[in-house]
């Protein structure tokens, strides 16, 4: 392990807008920002500085009724400012930093839920882990799997040191990265759905055309809470992708169920031979339940169920075990040192660890996210934030020649847009392994 101190930081922003509404739980996206961090840290006497980058969502990480959109952009840009003041100084192991920015923001940010007080430490994270890798010329995997952040020595108390040590030592280079599609609860599934507002760029808007032009052949398709509504949805669905052959499943809740209701969505998805082949497909259920209630009180039920907003602190994932979850999802934004941790918790537990996206967009903060999933092993990732935003937005000409150049597996350009270079459902990422994050 390798210890640092934080010397500066600072953020800046690019504007973001959808080309297609991203729509999740009862929100409907159409346009946000996207927080750029730059941090300078010394080792050992000398200097090196990384950056990393993270689409501000709103009303995923705070989804209080009584806020806005608006109003939860502006909290994500407080709790980046209050991470990007407090960082310079602290000092220690990548994963001893991590924790004392976590630890100032619950003092000086107490009202923040957690799950939104915690993206700002995670961007200053990325950034740092950025930087160490750079100062220590090493790719990202090579650095995880050395365990230079300090994983082992400072594990949790429930997990073993000699475990973190086994799983950090199986990681490889970063090759391929199998995508999973999200499918909005309203977004058009077949080509005759496109309605004439949908934007004409040269890029697929159903899911019937993402099929054909992507081979994407695992899904996560979006859930309202309305039992009813949902198995016509899941119906309809099925009568696309049945047309093929093999695919995966999952399923995005986004905290709408109830325990009773969602007892009697899968009730009726069960028995449904519209649904024959799509049910057995489904390997698992995200966050049905409120995060409120989410780890409350055991859990069952017929299909694995993994947490994704519950998982706001370190321990979450250990809470949601000992309650019957059978699994977590990973995010950057999120925090890319606790994937790492959790990674060594699924293969301990044997247990799901799934790659979520938070519309991660083609650039830095794909690439970063990108470089963390390979590191953790997952089956395959959602990616969605390619697919609703539509290519490399607000970066200059320079910054966007270089990404192309250097990247040359993972984006291509279209008509003028740096989109992904997306084959047989899967993006190559062998030049991730550079020195750096991603």
């Amino acid at each position: 392990m390798t210890r640092i101190e934080l010397l500066s930081a600072s953020v800046a922003e690019r504007p973001v807008v959808m080309r297609l509404p991203f729509q999740f739980g009862s929100t409907e996206v159409r346009e946000t920002a996207e927080a750029h961090c730059r941090v300078e840290i010394m080792v050992d006497g000398w200097r090196a500085a990384g950056r990393a980058a993270q689409l501000m969502v709103p009303r995923w990480f705070n989804k209080a009724p009584t806020l806005s959109n608006a109003d939860t952009i502006d909290e994500l840009r407080r709790v980046v400012a209050t991470a990007v003041q407090a960082a310079p100084g602290q000092a220690g192991t990548a994963l001893e930093v991590t924790r004392a920015l976590r630890a100032r923001l619950s003092q000086d940010l107490p009202e923040v839920p957690r799950l939104a007080r915690g993206f700002g430490p995670s961007l200053v994270e990325m950034a740092m882990i950025d930087a160490l890798c750079r100062g220590l010329e090493l790719p990202f995997w090579q650095a995880a799997q050395a365990d230079v952040f300090g994983l082992a020595a400072g594990c949790p108390a429930d997990q073993a040191p000699e475990d973190v040590t086994r799983s950090l030592a199986r990681i490889g280079p970063p090759e391929r990265l199998v995508l999973r599609h999200t499918v909005g609860f309203d977004a058009p599934l077949w080509r005759a759905d496109v309605g004439p507002e949908a934007p004409d760029d040269g890029l697929p808007v159903s899911l019937e055309e993402v099929i054909d032009r992507t081979g994407i052949a695992a899904f996560k398709i979006k859930l309202k809470g309305d039992p009813e509504a949902d198995h016509r949805r899941l119906r309809g669905i099925a009568a696309l992708i049945d047309r093929g052959g093999d695919y995966a499943v999952t399923l995005d809740a986004n905290e709408q169920y109830s325990p009773e209701y969602f007892d009697r969505l899968l009730r009726g998805l069960a028995g449904d031979k519209a649904l024959a082949r799509l049910y057995p497909a489904i390997r698992f259920v995200e966050q049905p339940f409120a995060r409120e209630i989410a780890l409350d009180t055991p859990v069952s039920a017929p299909l694995p169920l993994i947490i994704d907003e519950s998982d706001d602190s370190e321990g979450a994932f250990a809470r949601a075990l000992a309650l019957g979850w059978s699994g977590t999802s990973i995010k950057s934004c999120k925090g890319v040192l606790r994937a790492l941790l959790n990674k060594v918790r699924a293969e301990v537990a044997g247990a799901h660890l799934s790659g979520e996206d938070l519309t991660c967009q083609p650039g830095i903060c794909w690439l970063q996210d990108a470089a963390m999933m390979a590191a953790c092993g997952v089956r395959d990732v959602e990616r969605n934030g390619h697919h609703f935003a539509g290519g490399l937005q607000g970066a200059p000409a320079a910054e966007r020649a270089e990404l192309l150049a250097a990247h040359g597996d993972v984006l291509a350009e279209i008509d003028g847009r740096a989109v992904l270079r997306i084959a047989g459902g899967a993006v190559e990422i062998g030049s991730l392994a550079r020195p750096g994050l991603g």
